[in-house]
């Protein structure tokens, strides 16, 4: 048992910012959703046809009043709750009276005689206190604690949150083991100059990806995943070893590496699709008008150049092709880009398909 001369009961400090950080989470949420709506029905959009999108495909909507609700749950627990440390353990409790019952869950308490490992993570200011595998560990945020005595010195750094000192005091990180398995979580990657550049460089490709994808108005003809698994896995792999042998000189965690070369994988493989287009764009042929007729099944352009590829498009604009007679000339933008890959400028046909959809 840990020897702690006496009780200190720790009292919730209010984070006058709380409320604005839960704002950017959500607007951070609701980009997340929006891009990940437009993967999925981005063609509807375009086509202006919103009766087709699934009603199930708003439910996520609903975490946001969802996390709200729970966000203010949490601030009313900590208001009427103490975390207090003495010679038995940690604690964090909810005072008699002073709170809903149901909120009780929230509680928790550990032991010194069953702690396994006692971490900081500085760069989180998080203490994580872990015990048997049957118990469920404690994460206290330590600068939304102070002593509810301030009339007791603590000799520990004067810069430091209260919890921080009175731990140090007692020497509770000396007492018990670090648990290694939050090396990655603590490992500052922008004080490392091998992960500080790579983390700059992907996130220059995830804004050129971005933009360059809002403003280009071309497509390819045929998507050949190929060359873009290929640009992933060599960036993973050239990631991977820059970053092990960077790491003999100062020490990168394996699951930093590993992470970081997946995050390289995902930017690279995108930042090839929008760059491939890009550079056909300027290395490729010219950007011809080409005659095109629909099929009998009102799904496809079939060019009258047999050497031009075929113009496939989905049941959404049957509709609007069928309207369209099969000896119509449709015109299509059509551009030869490097090795022999087609790709398609159908604004026209797209304004078209939302025009008609619109007025029917």
């Amino acid at each position: 048992m840990k020897t702690v001369p006496e009780t200190y009961v720790f009292t919730w400090k209010k984070n006058q910012y709380s409320w604005i950080l839960l704002l950017l989470l959500s607007a951070l949420t609701m980009s997340l959703f929006a891009g990940l709506f437009g993967l999925k029905y981005w063609d509807l959009v375009k086509l202006g046809d919103y009766k087709k999108i699934a009603p199930q495909s708003l439910i996520p909507l609903a975490a946001l009043p969802l996390g709200f609700a729970f966000h203010f749950a949490m601030q009313k627990f900590f208001r009427s709750a103490r975390l207090i440390v003495d010679s038995s353990g940690v604690r964090l409790e909810q005072l008699p009276g002073q709170g809903p019952a149901i909120m009780k869950f929230l509680e928790r308490k550990i032991l010194w005689a069953d702690v396994k490992s006692v971490t900081y993570l500085s760069s989180f200011e998080l203490i994580h206190l872990r015990s048997t595998p049957t118990m469920q560990p404690m994460s206290i945020r330590v600068k939304e604690w102070q002593l509810q005595k301030p009339d007791i010195t603590l000799n520990a750094r004067n810069a430091e949150p209260d919890l921080i000192k009175l731990f140090r005091e007692l020497e509770v990180f000396e007492s018990f083991s670090k648990d290694n398995s939050f090396d990655a979580a603590t490992f500052d990657l922008m004080k490392h100059p091998a992960t500080k550049k790579l983390l700059l460089l992907n996130g220059g490709l995830v804004i050129y990806s971005f933009l360059d994808s809002m403003l280009q108005h071309e497509g390819y003809a045929f998507f050949k995943p190929g060359p873009h698994e290929l640009a992933a896995m060599s960036a993973a792999a050239i990631v991977a070893g820059l970053l092990l042998k960077a790491r003999v000189r100062d020490y990168i965690p394996s699951g930093i590496v590993a992470g970081l070369a997946m995050m390289a994988a995902i930017t690279f493989g995108v930042a090839s699709y929008v760059g491939g287009v890009r550079i056909n764009q300027l290395a490729g042929g010219p950007l011809l008008e080409a005659k095109y007729h629909r099929d009998e099944k009102c799904l496809k352009l079939l060019p009258e150049d047999k050497s031009l590829p075929v113009v496939e498009y989905t049941e959404m604009t049957t509709d609007y092709w069928c309207s369209r007679g099969i000896d119509e000339v449709q015109t299509v933008r059509v551009r030869k880009g490097l090795f022999n890959s087609y790709q398609f400028d159908l604004r026209e046909q797209t304004k078209a398909i939302r025009d008609y959809k619109q007025k029917s």
